[in-house]
């Protein structure tokens, strides 16, 4: 039945499926962002502030806050327009980000061949996804501005190469320069892809040298601007332009080493021993390819990971337009590199530098999959199925309401403020809670636990007549701690979130 109904998916307009599409994901990120409660990413709170900053008009305030603020530009120009609130802004540019960032998906779909089929298979394939559409887009972040700008810069330099149009280079440009704005990661696209087509197959030197020209016009141009700007105030540097200091560096080299030559040093000082120092370096490369690989299969999901392995092995990619899979193949690489470039700098990487290669294998999986039911083989076809099945229960995961104790920090802010407590009196030891409870910004931080400790120290936290404080189970010296050093409070209730292995503990100084 569901073999036929897929049959029938051809006949149907593309440009149905397309605006079809678009209007569920939308729907989706409505959906997702109610069922959140006014739940927020940590880095929220930073953003949220910095709108705050500019809509007063307050740009040095905001740019003290966090020096690259085009997310919270758009958040608070959204905020002055519609009068809605600085968090329902961020929701509303949420929802429009993300059905702009699908509309660009589809495109990108039809640009590689794929028919009605794919398109359909593409949107359950995104749809399902656990790690973008069940984690990220729940959050209020510069993300989904990225993946919207991002995306429809690579349809803009496809459209360009296969038709050759000025315009399309110019809007390659433009929404890859604005996918910067939004994370400082997108000028590596920025910078590569137009040398990449030096490259591209089935073209002459010459038209390889003008695709590369027109490509880079814009970004060479305001290069050019920014350094003429810099040449004439000598008062000025990088340093001015926020966070482009951290990539045209004259130190890039020895700032992506030295962690490495540190931790190398340290495993083959206390791990390997003088005997095998000499393999510290390489051991440590083959960790980051195992975190690489680990992260893109996350962040990408196992059944959109599979169906490349499966498409690649069958050839499936032969079938993908060739400039298409030229640009997706060069893009990929690119986000290859940007990763192990991080992870090297920073010993870090998160799933969110991961995203933009797992648009690609999505769009490639979509392919793929729509491939698979071309075949008169039952058992790949079952297997087809069933994939489609564990994508439904995937997006059906995704929209499912949260559990009892999800927002346990805004039940506790909740409890607290019924306590007629008031913000001046109440130590918060997460930026969050901060934002929950309305009082005022004070910065972000990544360990709780040390603002908590510090303020103990110096005894500041004695000011204070209730103390809300977040622990864990992997912790619980903390937790003896604090009774054993603030002897003057007692608990008076804690909150869990479902898994219940970390908790907001509010402590009440004793009477007297």
């Amino acid at each position: 039945m569901m073999l036929s109904w897929l049959n029938k998916l051809d006949k149907i307009a593309p440009s149905k499926i397309f605006w079809w599409v678009i209007s569920i994901s939308m729907v989706i990120a409505a959906w997702i962002q109610y069922i959140q409660h006014g739940w927020i990413n940590p880095d929220s709170v930073l953003y949220f502030e910095q709108a705050r900053l500019i809509s007063l008009g307050d740009w040095r305030g905001a740019f003290k806050v966090f020096n690259w603020p085009f997310y919270a530009f758009c958040i608070a120009y959204t905020h002055k327009l519609t009068t809605l609130g600085i968090h329902t802004s961020a929701q509303v540019l949420n929802i429009i980000f993300f059905g702009a960032a699908t509309a660009s998906y589809l495109k990108l779909i039809q640009l590689a061949g794929g028919t009605s089929r794919a398109m359909f298979c593409g949107a359950l394939v995104l749809f399902g996804a656990q790690y973008i559409v069940g984690d990220v887009l729940g959050m209020l972040m510069r993300d989904e501005g990225f993946w919207a700008f991002f995306l429809a810069s690579l349809v803009f330099l496809i459209q360009y190469i296969q038709h050759q149009r000025t315009r399309d280079a110019i809007f390659w440009q433009i929404c890859i320069i604005v996918a910067t704005l939004f994370r400082i990661e997108a000028i590596c696209y920025l910078l590569g892809l137009p040398f990449a087509l030096f490259f591209i197959p089935n073209q002459s030197w010459q038209n390889r040298l003008q695709h590369v020209i027109r490509t880079y016009s814009i970004s060479l141009f305001m290069l050019a601007v920014i350094f003429m700007v810099i040449l004439l105030n000598p008062d000025l540097s990088m340093k001015n332009f926020g966070r482009l200091q951290e990539v045209f560096s004259l130190n890039l080299y020895n700032e992506f080493t030295a962690h490495l030559k540190e931790k190398s040093n340290i495993m083959a000082d206390q791990v390997l021993g003088k005997h095998l120092s000499e393999y510290a370096v390489p051991g440590l490369l083959i960790t980051f390819i195992y975190a690489i690989l680990s992260k893109i299969i996350s962040a990408a999901g196992i059944i959109p990971s599979a169906l490349n392995v499966y498409g690649a092995r069958q050839g499936h990619h032969q079938t993908i337009e060739n400039n298409t899979y030229f640009i997706l193949s060069a893009a990929a690489t690119i986000a290859i590199i940007s990763m192990a470039l991080i992870i090297t700098k920073v010993f870090v990487l998160s799933g969110r530098y991961v995203v933009a290669l797992s648009w690609i294998l999505m769009i490639w999986a979509a392919i793929y999959l729509a491939e698979m039911f071309k075949t008169s083989n039952k058992k790949l076809l079952k297997i087809g199925v069933l994939i489609l099945m564990l994508l439904c229960l995937g997006l059906v995961k995704n929209i499912w309401p949260k559990r009892e104790g999800y927002n346990y920090m805004q039940d506790a802010a909740a409890w607290l403020q019924q306590q007629n407590t008031t913000p001046d009196y109440v130590f918060y030891d997460d930026s969050r809670m901060r934002y929950y409870a309305g009082a005022p910004f004070i910065g972000t931080w990544d360990d709780n636990w040390i603002v908590a400790k510090s303020a103990i120290d110096d005894n500041n936290i004695n000011q204070y007549d209730y103390l809300v404080i977040s622990l864990s189970s992997s912790h619980a010296e903390r937790e003896a701690y604090i009774k054993k050093t603030l002897t003057q409070y007692h608990e008076i209730q804690r909150f869990y979130p479902p898994r219940r292995v970390k908790c907001i503990v509010i402590y009440k100084k004793n009477n007297g």
